[in-house]
């Protein structure tokens, strides 16, 4: 049913982080929720996943509010 994902997971850095589009940090988001839901069904430490999991998802809450308080509704990137 699922896809056995590799666990040597290379965490990003912050310069990855800010320069991955939307789509590409909404696909590490789901890609580490998968990781970390498949490491607990096998009884893994999933720490280090869920730590990379919120850096991820708090670039996305900042993208989020940046691009709902822009009157132009466009993020400092320039995507739409």
């Amino acid at each position: 049913m699922g896809h056995r994902f590799d666990f040597d997971f290379v965490p990003f850095t912050r310069d990855n982080i800010v320069d991955m589009s939307s789509d590409e940090l909404h696909k590490h988001i789901s890609k580490l929720k998968r990781m970390i839901r498949e490491g607990n069904t096998l009884g893994r430490d999933t720490s280090f996943f869920e730590v990379e999991f919120c850096y991820l998802d708090h670039e996305r809450q900042k993208r989020q509010r940046f691009d709902n308080s822009s009157p132009r509704k466009q993020s400092f990137r320039g995507e739409k």
